[in-house]
């Protein structure tokens, strides 16, 4: 059971403390995941920072995201920016759907606009696609188990745009390095559809109304929340070449064998 965590302003926040890994589990209040902080409010990030304890925020969305929507923290608080799509990848996404600056868009009708497009068919595969894939992902993953490594068990949060699919995936890296199997990474996986579902049935229903396909309902889905077979769709396929997500982090990735054993001293109980 995921541990989620209630602010006012910072969607899909949980952190991985109980999830079982192996015959341990992942120690509590440490290891953190969430959507942005660009809405945090003050009282969210005192909680942060004095409750929680997370001097560190790595930030994994892209340089144009950063800019729509820029990260608040406190005084004692530090971000680093891990962008892990590649800019090119990016950029050709997003000229392809002709994504305008959110700056006075109305953020649903922004996201209906994306899901009628007739690229966006191509979104879900070519990003999950994309994590097995792509070199430049692996290792700027590789680069955010270093900097989780250098924090010596303190606690760190990372994040994206909502916090589901490239922190999704980060959550199933470092939960596979701690020894966690494809079945817990999942459970964790999917509890980003119960921090969205409200907004999604919204979404949905308001859709429909307007005369959206069933195609293109999934394709919201996808951009708000999301599906297990999402996920999935990397897991086979690193799990066919690699038989397991925990030999593609040190074969694909690059993560030594030490950064592991030593991930796991600092993180399990």
């Amino acid at each position: 059971m995921a541990d989620v965590l209630k602010f006012e302003s910072i969607e899909n926040a949980r952190q991985l403390g109980g999830i079982p890994a192996g015959a341990s589990r992942v120690k509590h209040d440490l290891l953190f995941r969430s959507g942005n902080l660009s809405k945090a409010t003050e009282q969210d990030l005192i909680r942060l920072r004095d409750e929680y304890g997370i001097r560190l925020v790595m930030d994994l969305r892209s340089d144009f995201e950063n800019k729509q929507k820029p990260d608040k923290i406190l005084e004692g608080m530090s971000i680093v920016s891990i962008p892990v799509i590649d800019k090119m990848v990016h950029g050709d996404v997003f000229n392809k759907l002709q994504v305008p600056s959110l700056t006075g868009v109305d953020f649903m009708e922004f996201l209906f606009g994306i899901a009628r497009h007739p690229v966006a068919s191509l979104l879900k595969d070519k990003l999950y696609n994309y994590f097995a894939d792509s070199d430049y992902a692996s290792k700027q993953y590789a680069k955010a188990f270093e900097i989780i490594l250098a924090q010596k068990g303190a606690p760190v949060l990372w994040h994206c745009t909502s916090g589901k699919d490239r922190a999704g995936f980060c959550s199933a890296l470092m939960l596979a390095a701690l020894g966690a199997d494809d079945n817990a990474i999942l459970d964790d996986y999917t509890e980003s559809e119960n921090s969205y579902r409200k907004p999604l049935e919204a979404m949905t229903a308001k859709g429909r109304a307007s005369g959206m396909t069933e195609e293109q309902l999934d394709i919201l889905h996808f951009l708000v929340s999301v599906k297990r077979e999402y996920l999935e769709i990397p897991l086979n396929r690193i799990n066919a070449e690699y038989g397991s997500l925990l030999n593609f982090i040190t074969q694909r990735m690059h993560v030594p064998s030490a950064t592991i054993d030593a991930l796991r001293e600092y993180y399990l109980e």
